[in-house]
């Protein structure tokens, strides 16, 4: 499979920027096909079966006149409703919006941990001096590992999200739009973490270390939020430098590092319709860019 994979990356059929994108399909299909070998891929689709049918089974909804009449655990166990009528627009929207926080903590950091040793595996001996000997541009090997890891997540991602989609809109007959959309932002947030451990992979070679370094970049995101709105906290401090020292500290964190609540917030307004704002999304691009070109520079340059 890699020898296979390695003779298409060194095809001279095509030149340029088409042999590139050539190169990047290739390494990305691997990434794809190493997933499947080492039933990553197929662990997080029986998974992700998993919760499909348990959401096909668990919640049972009576549907009358566009209004939910009743609704039951297993078919048996009533769900009380307190005498009002809900519509199945806000009824499904619940559902979805606790589907999207469940996959933007729970489902990220497992995405993170089932990739997070595609760049380190690249770099061990033998491995990588196989791959450095073809006559591929060390940037387009750390790219196309990188958007493999990313595909191989985007699979898992549409997966879940499609088929929640469609069988909740089966049941209810009611499709909310917004709830792909959300699934896209818990897709860009999940990217956006990885080229940190993209180039932590690169510089240190170490799954842990990378593991680490994308949960950390994702809980990073969660904390500096709060700090960032709520400048109170800086009282805890001494008046002065030291105050000053940790507001700065927090704050340049907060620009640099991605917006990883603020993108958890805005799926879960997708998910509910609402009006969103992309600047977590503008502000959190660079991070993931620079991290790529920096993996991509320090990768280069290294004498394999």
């Amino acid at each position: 499979m890699m020898d296979a994979a390695i003779s298409t990356l060194g095809s001279p059929a095509a030149s340029g920027y088409r042999l590139m994108l050539q190169q990047l399909g290739a390494l990305v299909g691997y990434t794809i096909r190493e997933a499947r070998h080492k039933w990553t891929l197929v662990a997080l689709f029986v998974l992700t079966t998993l919760f499909l049918v348990g959401l096909a089974t668990v919640i049972s909804v009576d549907v009358v006149e566009g209004t939910i009449a009743s609704a039951s655990l297993f078919g048996t166990i009533p769900l009380e409703i307190g005498g009002n009528q809900i519509s199945i627009a806000d009824a499904v929207t619940v559902i979805q919006v606790a589907i999207v926080s469940l996959l933007s903590t729970f489902g990220l950091v497992l995405s993170l941990f089932v990739t997070g040793n595609i760049i380190p595996r690249t770099l061990r001996t033998g491995w990588v001096d196989l791959l450095a000997s073809q006559p591929v541009a060390r940037i387009t090997l750390v790219l196309g590992r990188a958007l493999g890891a990313i595909a191989v997540v985007t699979l898992a991602v549409a997966y879940l999200f499609g088929g929640s989609w469609l069988l909740l809109t089966w049941k209810t007959g009611f499709g909310n739009a917004g709830f792909l959309l959300a699934g896209l932002t818990v897709l860009f947030t999940f990217a956006c973490c990885y080229a940190g451990m993209v180039l932590v992979g690169i510089l240190t070679g170490s799954s842990p270390v990378s593991i680490i370094a994308g949960i950390g970049i994702w809980f990073l995101g969660l904390i500096l939020y709060p700090l960032h709105t709520y400048s109170e906290w800086t009282t805890a401090f001494h008046a002065g430098w030291p105050r000053s020292l940790a507001s700065g500290i927090a704050e340049t964190l907060y620009w640099v590092l991605p917006k990883t609540l603020e993108l958890t917030e805005r799926a879960s307004q997708a998910t509910r319709l609402e009006s969103i704002s992309l600047t977590p999304m503008w502000t959190s691009l660079p991070f993931p860019l620079i991290c790529l070109a920096l993996a991509c520079w320090w990768f280069a340059r290294q004498d394999y």
